[in-house]
């Protein structure tokens, strides 16, 4: 009898174990399900999208997918419908895989695909590698424009002059301080079909086109002086403005 006594109460003992193993696993698995709280769909770009890109473009090109996120982890505003996006440029640039608060878009795309700004023009120069800072600027970075000019007719100040007492020399000029840089486009070099990675690595683009933004009045000056100057740009650090300064020749940089 004492057996089997023994028996039924260690029956009991794991009976009452497995029952309360069941309970903890099961509130276990509640709070885990707690803990990731409701899963919410937002949209994120497959690409990064440089700052006044058009959206419908990248749209048409299949560059968005839908994400799944914890809702406590989704961003405020945060975009969850292509119809967020149609008709809209992005104000700063956008990073592959983040999610887009609604903040970051502007409305109708303003100034047609490249986003021109009101009361500018948009304008497109090839310059040697050199003289665009090797390539490394991109869309949405501001530039200074600096010309030189030979043959200038300056008096002893520097000024530049009209008439038979003035002397002839090389001036350079701050012709733009700050312009906007709407695109920009790279040859694509001989190297990237020959199948030498570290060559294609090593060797610089030999020119490059860049679509600027400009004033009716700047874009007249910077058409002159390409035709009749040599023109550098200078990359500005972000949110920098240039400077203007007086022109210069042999007097000043040879004090």
């Amino acid at each position: 009898m004492r057996g089997r006594g023994l028996v039924v109460v260690l029956a009991l003992i794991l009976a009452t174990l497995a029952t309360a193993g069941v309970f903890l696993y099961t509130r276990g698995v509640e709070q885990d399900a707690q803990a990731g709280g409701t899963m919410v769909s937002v949209v994120v770009s497959k690409v990064d999208i440089p700052a006044r890109t058009d959206l419908d473009q990248l749209i048409k090109d299949d560059q968005f997918r839908a994400i799944e996120v914890p809702q406590d982890a989704v961003v405020g505003g945060a975009v969850t419908s292509l119809d967020q996006l149609r008709d809209k440029s992005n104000a700063v640039p956008i990073l592959a895989g983040e999610q887009i608060p609604t903040a970051r878009i502007s409305g109708t795309v303003p100034g047609g695909a490249l986003a021109i700004p009101e009361g500018m023009q948009a304008i497109t120069v090839s310059l040697d590698a050199s003289r665009a800072v090797a390539g490394a600027i991109q869309a949405g970075d501001h530039v200074s424009i600096y010309s030189t000019f030979k043959g200038v007719s300056v008096d002893a100040s520097g000024t530049s002059v009209s008439g038979r007492t003035s002397q002839s020399e090389a001036t350079t000029v701050v012709l733009v301080p700050t312009a906007e840089v709407l695109a920009v486009f790279r040859p694509i070099s001989a190297t990237a079909f020959n199948g030498d990675e570290a060559a294609q690595t090593e060797q610089l683009p030999s020119s490059v086109a860049i679509t600027l933004a400009l004033s009716p009045v700047d874009t007249q000056d910077f058409v002159f002086a390409m035709e009749n100057g040599a023109t550098w740009l200078g990359l500005l650090p972000p949110d920098a403005d240039g400077q203007s300064l007086r022109p210069i020749s042999y007097a000043e940089v040879l004090k």
